[in-house]
């Protein structure tokens, strides 16, 4: 059984550990070809359930098992992702990809992430829209979302572990931080915007102290400037621009793109936050959708793998068909994946400075807040019946003690959910 990220917890970029990071960079392994990135991420699209639980997953085989990146530029790239718009998990793997293979990398690795679960919500999409309601639907969501609960879990000791590293005197800074995103939005109910923003000022103020006492210690590898790039690594953002020129140039996708590039520009606090603004301009502003049937495309959201914002492509088959629905799911990504690629290098520039370092470590200790709210909150809905708990109990042991593929306990749970739940 090969060891997850769970097992090997490392300094957050606070902590200065010149040797922890020296064996981290020694570590790493050659460079993927595009080949093996999209077929990775793929992978990643195809068996991601759970939102962030998600990130788990793939830090185990980015970090540790194919070691492309290590843990630290991994949490450097969670922590801008989480400071941008769109989805985190496909923000992440453009600067992962962006990382190891430039422009050609931030654009494969997302794309291959999103592409199966796309492929599965268009399936799903023309299954609900020509026979109406799905009888199996409610069966399989309720055991999925106690599976999901699971995977949220997992995810909140495996980020914790990697943003606390080991507990000392100093990790009360980071708990704070932590119990603040919590309350601010499970009770209060602030906009997840202002709980990011709060969690990067409170680490200024609380980190920064700590952060300039070890700034005297260099990184292993100090970031360079970039090498200029050639003429034809420009080539995938002209592929991109193309497509989202033609999307806006037909009359039938303009719309459709042009307010999903929008929500994709404007969507922080990932995809759970952004339900409330997709729905005002779905339901609300153009009527595409009843509210009936944007509750369903959220419910079959969930029984794919990859992000929430896949309900995009459910929103856009509803308009304008295949056509549509690929329209919506490129226009919602492009923001975050392009902006996250314009900002990685400048992001590798600055992060050693003492005020990056205390931001990083303030907005990855409030993500770890918003991902144990997010699991209460499921468990809230999902775990209200005996099925559903065993589901459970048996997906945290297997996931999270035994440190076995997700993969099996979606099938499991699948199964269950048939048998089982009424």
């Amino acid at each position: 059984m090969k060891p997850t990220a769970a097992d090997q917890p490392v300094e957050g970029p606070a902590s200065g550990n010149q040797q922890s990071k020296a064996v981290d960079a020694g570590a790493l392994a050659d460079a993927p070809t595009l080949g093996e990135l999209l077929r990775t991420t793929a992978h990643l699209g195809a068996i991601g359930y759970g939102g962030p639980a998600i990130l788990a997953l793939m830090k185990q085989t980015l970090v540790t098992k194919k070691k492309w990146i290590t843990e630290k530029d991994f949490m450097d790239a969670l922590s801008l992702a989480q400071a941008l718009p769109g989805a985190t998990g496909v923000t992440v793997l453009g600067y992962v990809g962006f990382k190891v293979k430039r422009i050609w990398g931030g654009v494969i690795a997302p794309l291959g992430f999103v592409t199966p679960p796309t492929l599965l919500m268009l399936a799903l999409s023309w299954a609900y829209f020509a026979y109406g309601q799905l009888s199996f639907v409610k069966s399989l969501f309720a055991g999925l979302g106690a599976l999901v609960v699971a995977l949220l879990l997992n995810a909140t000791v495996v980020l914790g572990r990697s943003v606390f590293g080991k507990l000392s005197r100093d990790d009360w800074r980071g708990a704070l931080i932590a119990a603040a995103g919590f309350t601010g939005v499970h009770f209060l109910h602030a906009n997840v915007l202002w709980v990011v923003l709060a969690a990067a000022l409170l680490g200024i103020l609380l980190f920064l102290p700590l952060c300039k006492r070890g700034a005297a210690v260099p990184d292993a590898q100090a970031p360079q400037t970039p090498e200029r790039l050639p003429a034809r690594a420009f080539v995938p953002a002209a592929l991109v621009a193309a497509v989202v020129t033609a999307g806006l140039a037909v009359p039938y996708t303009r719309e459709l793109m042009a307010t999903f590039l929008g929500i994709g520009a404007t969507a922080f606090g990932g995809g759970f936050g952004s339900i409330p603004l997709i729905h005002a301009q779905v339901v609300d502003a153009h009527g595409w959708l009843t509210t009936k049937e944007f509750v369903d495309g959220i419910a079959l959201g969930q029984i794919t793998p990859g992000p929430v914002f896949i309900t995009a492509t459910f929103i856009g088959y509803r308009v304008a068909g295949v056509i549509g629905a690929l329209a919506a799911t490129v226009a919602v990504f492009i923001p975050s994946v392009t902006a996250i690629i314009l900002l990685a290098d400048l992001h590798a520039r600055v992060q050693n400075h003492p005020a990056t370092r205390a931001v990083i470590k303030g907005l990855q200790s409030g993500f770890i807040g918003l991902i144990l709210s997010v699991t209460l909150q499921f468990a809230a809905k999902s775990l209200v019946s005996w099925p559903q708990w065993l589901i459970f109990a048996a997906t945290y042991v297997w996931v999270g003690v035994l440190k076995k593929n997700s993969l099996w306990a979606i099938l499991a749970t699948i199964m269950i959910s048939l048998l089982l739940i009424n």
